[in-house]
C-alpha cells in the first residue's frame, strides 16, 4: 500500500464507523467523531487509515493537507434521484408560485407527460451529456453517489435509453451509480386520452419492459408510483412481483399525495426503500420497522411543491431506518445540493443534524448495496470524503447553503474543481 496524501489535523473526523446494516432509533445520531484526527488516502483511492493526528503513522512521506479548523465527513449519498432526463419545466414552477399545484398541472398534460416528450426526442449521447452536467453540480455539493431512475420514457425503447445512459455514467465517467426502472411513473398520454386501457399498459411494463430490463441487465431496482392519480395498489403489486421474479430489488413512491397503501405494500413485498412518506400512520412504521424497509425522506419536494413535510421524527422514534435524499428532477424538484436537502430535514423533517448526516451517507449507502463501499470513514473503504470549512458538522444546518464545503473526493479523487485542476490532492 502507498499513500498518496493525507488530510491531516482535522479538528473532527465524523466516521460513522459501525456495523454495515441500517441505522434506526437512537443509533441514528451516532456519528463516532474523532477529535484532532487525520484521515490517510491510498493511491487506489480507499481509505488507508484513521485515527488521531498524534499517532498518525504511514509509510513514506506523503504529502499533508492541512485541515486544521475543519471537520471531515463521508460524502453524500443520494438515494432518490431522476437525472437522466431532457428539456426543462420552468414554466411550471411560475404556475406552481401562481397558484396550481402538481396534480392539477399533470392532468392539464404538463408534468412527467412534457418530460416524457422530450426526453423521448433525444438521443443517448445528448441524455449523458446533460446528467453528467448535473452529476458535476451535484459533486461540487458533495454527493459522490448516485441512485438514477428511469420513468421519462413510458415506452420500451425510451426507458432502455435512459438506463443505458445512467449505466454510461458509470462505465465511461467513472461516476458511482445504481439504476432503478420506473416504467410505471406514470400512465402515457394514449391511456390518459382512453385510446388504451392502464391494465394494457401494465402488461407492457411487466411483459416487455421489465423483462427487456432484466435481459440487458440495465437496473438493479424496480419502482412504481403508487399513489392518487398515478398506479393502484393492485397495479403496483403487479409490476414489483414481476420486478422480484426477474431478479430485481424493489423501491417504492409511497404515500406522498395521500394514505393511498404505498407503505403497506413496499413492507409487504420486502422493498427496500419506500419513498416519500407524507401521509403515513402508526401502523404503516411498525409495518415498515418490521419488513426493515427504510423511509427515504424528500423534503425539497415538499419545499418546491408546498406541501407538507414527512415526519421524519415520529420514523426516527418508531425504529424505522431514515435515509434522505434529493429526488432531483425537473418538475417537482430541481434541486441538486443534497448538503442544502440535509438542512431541510432538519427544519421540515425534524431531524438532528446528527440524524440527517447518517440519513445522507451510510443510511443512504445502505439501500444502495453499497454500505461497504461508502457512507463510513474506515480503512479499505473508499475515499469519497467531504472537507468543511467549519470545525462545527452543525453549521451545515445553522448556516445551510452557506458555501461551507470546501473540498471533495471520490474515490481519493478531488471531484468538486474543473477537470484541468484535479490532478493535485
Amino acid at each position: 500500500m502507498t499513500v498518496a496524501f493525507v488530510l491531516d489535523r482535522a479538528a473532527a473526523v465524523l466516521t460513522l464507523a459501525g456495523p454495515h446494516r441500517p441505522r434506526a432509533g437512537k443509533a441514528m445520531g451516532d456519528l463516532c467523531i474523532l477529535e484532532d484526527a487525520s484521515v490517510a488516502v491510498s493511491d487506489d483511492g480507499r481509505i488507508a487509515w484513521v485515527g488521531s493526528a498524534h499517532n498518525l503513522d504511514v509509510p513514506g512521506d506523503p504529502p499533508r493537507i492541512d485541515c486544521r479548523g475543519k471537520t471531515i465527513l463521508p460524502a453524500f449519498a443520494d438515494a432518490h434521484t431522476h437525472l437522466v432526463y431532457a428539456g426543462a419545466r420552468k414554466d411550471e414552477l411560475e404556475m406552481r408560485l401562481a397558484g396550481a399545484d402538481y396534480e392539477a398541472i399533470l392532468a392539464a398534460g404538463g408534468g412527467i407527460l412534457h418530460t416524457v416528450e422530450a426526453t423521448r426526442a433525444a438521443g443517448e449521447d445528448a441524455l449523458v451529456a446533460a446528467t453528467l452536467a448535473r452529476i458535476d453540480r451535484m459533486r461540487r455539493a458533495g454527493t459522490t453517489t448516485f441512485e438514477i431512475k428511469s420513468g421519462y420514457g413510458l415506452d420500451l425503447a425510451t426507458e432502455l435509453r435512459q438506463l443505458r445512459a445512467a449505466r454510461r455514467l458509470s462505465d465511461e465517467h467513472g461516476v458511482r451509480v445504481r439504476t432503478t426502472c420506473l416504467a410505471a411513473h406514470a400512465f402515457p398520454e394514449d391511456v390518459r386520452a382512453g385510446r388504451r386501457s392502464r391494465d394494457a399498459f401494465v402488461d407492457e411494463v411487466c411483459d416487455t419492459i421489465l423483462p427487456a430490463v432484466a435481459r440487458e441487465n440495465l437496473a438493479d431496482y424496480a419502482d412504481v408510483f403508487c399513489d392518487r392519480g398515478a398506479f393502484s395498489v393492485e397495479e403496483a403489486r403487479r409490476v414489483l412481483e414481476r420486478a422480484r421474479g426477474l431478479g430485481l430489488e424493489l423501491r417504492v413512491h409511497a404515500n406522498e399525495l395521500g394514505p393511498t397503501g404505498g407503505a403497506a405494500l413496499a413492507a409487504e413485498l420486502g422493498a427496500v426503500t419506500a419513498d416519500h412518506l407524507l401521509f403515513v400512520d402508526d401502523d404503516d412504521r411498525t409495518r415498515l420497522r418490521a419488513a426493515k424497509v427504510t423511509a427515504v425522506l424528500l423534503p425539497g419536494t415538499s419545499l418546491v411543491l408546498g406541501k407538507p413535510f414527512a415526519d421524519g421524527r415520529a420514523f426516527v422514534e418508531a425504529g424505522v431506518p431514515v435515509a434522505v435524499a434529493t429526488d432531483s428532477n425537473p418538475g417537482s424538484c430541481a434541486i441538486e445540493s443534497l448538503a442544502l436537502v440535509l438542512a431541510l430535514a432538519c427544519y421540515g423533517n425534524r431531524l438532528s443534524p446528527a440524524e440527517a448526516i447518517v440519513a445522507t451517507t451510510h443510511n443512504a449507502a445502505c439501500t444502495l448495496g453499497l454500505a461497504h463501499e461508502v457512507g463510513r470513514i474506515e480503512p479499505t473503504m473508499a475515499a469519497d470524503l467531504v472537507v468543511l470549512a467549519t470545525d462545527d458538522y452543525r453549521d451545515l444546518v445553522y448556516h445551510a447553503g452557506s458555501p461551507l464545503i470546501e473540498a471533495v473526493y471520490s474515490r481519493g479523487r478531488r471531484v468538486d474543481r474543473p477537470a484541468d485542476e484535479t490532478a493535485s490532492p
